[in-house]
């Protein structure tokens, strides 16, 4: 099974239209679930999913009942970085869970669990580079490889930032930084059980930036755009055996 994990309804609703073999259910009373099939895959789509807590419980509930091969994070992102634009695609290439914080009383970094969790959950290569073919066949659209620094705290002022800072920065460079509330707890509890993990999203403003109706309408056209690239990778990936154990 593939696992789509998006907070609105609007972030899973591309691919509702392409499964087959549909049936909804209603995870713990709360989740919409839709079940299906593409290219041969069983397909789970999940929505209202917001803050870490609650991803990282879907996410394990979803590994633990079924043979979840990969986990795919989609929505949208907020930019930090400078190169970071609006309406931008955003391929994960690593991941920090930004507000864990335990270097006084531990030896880590910040954003890093002890007990030899990384600072930094890396997205598999073998499924970044069918992605990067999808986004170079399918879209035109701009993309980027970024650095999610993902939160329960929906960050919108540059002040909140300054406890995840280090000599004035969040990371060695400062690029291709954008942030979220969900893909940490997807990418903790697919570590946890070795489990594939990627995001795909939107940039749907910058910080500091309030969105307004007629941005977000072209968030939605972009959607479609990540849609397709998605569908195709998981057609290539049902084409080969690089998630196959």
């Amino acid at each position: 099974m593939i696992l789509i994990i998006g907070s609105s309804h609007d972030d899973v609703l591309y691919y509702e239209t392409l499964l087959s073999k549909k049936h909804n259910e209603l995870l713990f009373d709360k989740y919409p679930v839709t079940f299906g099939r593409l290219f041969n895959q069983d397909i789970a789509l999940v929505s209202e999913v917001y803050t870490n807590y609650i991803s990282s419980v879907i996410t394990s509930y979803f590994i633990d009942k079924y043979f979840v091969i990969l986990v795919v994070s989609v929505g949208t992102c907020v930019g930090y970085s400078k190169n970071v634009q609006f309406g931008d695609i955003v391929l994960s290439r690593q991941v920090m869970l930004s507000d864990v914080d335990q270097i006084a009383v531990r030896p880590v970094s910040l954003g890093q669990i002890p007990n030899g969790f990384p600072s930094f959950f890396k997205s598999e290569v073998d499924i970044r580079t069918v992605i990067t073919n999808a986004l170079n066949t399918r879209t035109t659209h701009r993309y980027i490889d970024g650095t999610f620094f993902s939160s329960n705290t929906f960050y919108t002022r540059e002040a909140q930032l300054e406890p995840l800072k280090i000599n004035g920065t969040l990371t060695a460079q400062d690029n291709d930084v954008v942030f979220d509330c969900t893909f940490g707890g997807v990418a903790l509890a697919c570590q946890m059980n070795h489990v594939a993990f990627v995001a795909l999203k939107v940039v749907e403003t910058n910080l500091g930036h309030p969105m307004d109706y007629q941005e977000y309408s072209q968030v939605l056209s972009v959607y479609v755009e990540v849609g397709k690239v998605i569908a195709s990778s998981i057609g290539d990936i049902g084409r080969t055996d690089i998630l196959e154990g």
